[in-house]
């Protein structure tokens, strides 16, 4: 059993097929092929279920994938260990972020990593809360940029992004400064699924407000549009909405509504010196992440 056999297996497993793998770590297909064969031999069982372009884990495979990743998490962690007492930061660290995230905020925070440890790699998957907290938990990425509080995980504080109610640009609303959530009542309501739902519910029920939901919908730019069509109001994160379409205005709420996002790590893994690099970058830039507020857009 090598360590390349491990990678090839590990990467099969995340990227669900052969020639995704192959691209991914810059080798053949054959080659990729030949190495989990390797691997399935030495065990005497095979690791997945192979279908035209598409591999599934086998039952086998599930239970070695959190075995294969803990390997793999452990070499590279020695040779970033050697690295950081040569005083270098070298190594990769995967992060799973939100999209309204990895569209604002990340690309200036990856430049910062970029230019201060050019040896250090991040590799960014785009999820939903729920994905997100999974992902962190099962060793899928290391890292995770997560809304709110998560028992079980220990959060580093990144930004605060405020909620902001949505309405089409010429509703009578829009001639307030801010809105309270009763003015939401009663108004037909377009909802995100995008993993903040509860915390928008939690925010507008503690005000004994309970939106009138006629659309659930997951991307922020559709919610944008359909606001921007006439279809309903929504209240949305303002990271979400930094670049609105002229059809709809942009409002506080008051009380002042905010989701809290953190950089999440499990506690159950010691972070690699890739990792703990990446946080106390992530800590020093957190000032100059904050997003300029579209509030006052409308």
């Amino acid at each position: 059993m090598t360590e390349a056999q491990l990678r090839a297996f590990v990467t099969v497993a995340e990227t669900g097929g052969f020639g995704e793998a192959a691209r991914r770590l810059h080798m053949s297909q054959p080659g990729i092929s030949r190495a989990v064969g390797a691997l399935e031999v030495e065990l005497g069982a095979e690791l997945f279920l192979r279908g035209r372009g598409v591999a599934v884990l086998t039952t086998l495979g599930e239970r070695a994938l959190p075995r294969g990743r803990a390997i793999l998490g452990q070499a590279d962690a020695m040779r970033q260990e050697r690295d950081e007492t040569r005083g270098i930061a070298s190594g990769s660290v995967r992060l799973g972020s939100m999209p309204s995230v990895s569209a604002t905020i990340l690309p200036a925070l990856l430049s910062r990593v970029e230019r201060r440890h050019p040896a250090l790699s991040i590799t960014v998957l785009d999820g939903h809360d729920d994905e997100l907290v999974a992902w962190v938990q099962t060793g899928t990425v290391d890292v995770a940029v997560l809304a709110g509080e998560h028992d079980g995980l220990d959060l580093q504080p990144l930004i605060t992004d405020e909620l902001l109610a949505v309405f089409p640009a010429a509703h009578p609303l829009a001639a307030r400064a801010a809105l309270r959530p009763r003015d939401l009542a009663g108004q037909p309501f377009i909802l995100t699924r995008a993993g903040c739902e509860r915390l928008i519910l939690a925010a507008l029920r503690a005000h004994g407000v309970a939106p009138t939901v006629t659309h659930e919908v997951s991307e922020a730019s559709s919610i944008l549009a359909m606001v921007g069509e006439g279809l309903g109001i929504s209240v949305i994160p303002g990271l979400a909405a930094l670049t609105p379409p002229a059809t709809v205005a942009l409002r506080p709420l008051t009380p002042r509504a905010e989701r809290h996002l953190s950089l999440a790590v499990a506690p159950s893994r010691a972070p690699s010196p890739a990792v703990r690099a990446f946080l106390t970058e992530a800590a020093h830039a957190s000032d100059a992440l904050q997003p300029i507020s579209s509030s006052g857009t409308g």
